[in-house]
């Protein structure tokens, strides 16, 4: 979960939900970015598929300490079996999406000290290796599609945690290729730009859903599952504008 203090509860972004926001994300972006066409579908379907298998509503394993909505930052441990759960589930699917949600796993845990962590990313490479040869892809095309689905995933946590207002300067991001990093930043409008522009339109507009909490603390998860009204979502709106279309909106304002 992604949790966000509020006057009066919480508001909760689930992790399906933050995944199917870099799935929009990646279907809007320039289609030249994508290194192997073949595999477009794979790749979207993979940016939902890393997510999958949570939360899981178990005692108290939604919460923190003093019963408040545990945010995934928070966690201290791998959850292992969900990565399992997910790897087990891309192998029905697609060996492409295997290498992605294994590039995935690398990314997020590749530094842990955990010897079962390790020993399962140990694993993965090695199967990764022999579905690369398998379909004959080249490793730095792999690698460049991955990336395409790091700045996807990153750009949607970046709005789903609100990054943009916690601090000044624009956050960056990781490009998808190249050195030079890319910016988003918020507009007093409350639009949003990024530059450099790497969407297809001139002007994108996503969407995703999140719940709020009616109090601050649980006991167990079951009572935090109980107070979200999962039939009745809000839905926050990032409308992204082309630095060129923003400049010319102005200028008409100004003629009239």
């Amino acid at each position: 979960m992604i949790v966000s203090p509020i006057n009066k509860g919480w508001k909760i972004i689930f992790h399906k939900a933050h995944a199917l926001l870099a799935m929009d994300i990646g279907l809007k972006l320039d289609r030249s970015l994508w290194a192997i066409p073949k595999y477009w579908a794979a790749g979207m379907e993979s940016i939902g598929e890393h997510d999958n298998d949570q939360p899981k509503w178990n005692g108290r394993d939604n919460l923190t300490d003093s019963g408040a909505p545990l945010d995934y930052r928070q966690r201290k441990e791998v959850d292992l079996k969900q990565a399992k759960a997910v790897a087990k589930s891309a192998k029905y699917k697609s060996g492409f999406i295997v290498l992605m949600v294994s590039a995935h796993f690398h990314q997020l845990y590749g530094e842990s000290k955990e010897l079962k962590v390790l020993k399962f990313l140990e694993e993965m490479e090695h199967k990764c290796d022999d579905i690369r040869m398998n379909l004959g892809l080249e490793k730095d095309l792999v690698s460049q599609c991955y990336s395409f689905i790091r700045f996807c995933d990153e750009l949607s946590l970046a709005l789903c945690q609100n990054d943009f207002e916690n601090q000044k300067e624009p956050v960056k991001i990781k490009p998808i290729v190249g050195e030079s990093e890319i910016y988003l930043s918020q507009l007093p409008s409350g639009e949003f730009q990024i530059e450099p522009w790497i969407f297809a339109e001139d002007k994108v507009e996503f969407n995703t859903e999140c719940f709020t909490t009616t109090t601050d603390f649980y006991s167990e998860d079951e009572e935090l599952r109980n107070d979200l009204d999962f039939l009745h979502p809000s839905e926050k709106t990032f409308l992204f504008k082309k630095k060129d279309v923003v400049i010319k909106s102005l200028l008409v304002e100004e003629e009239h």
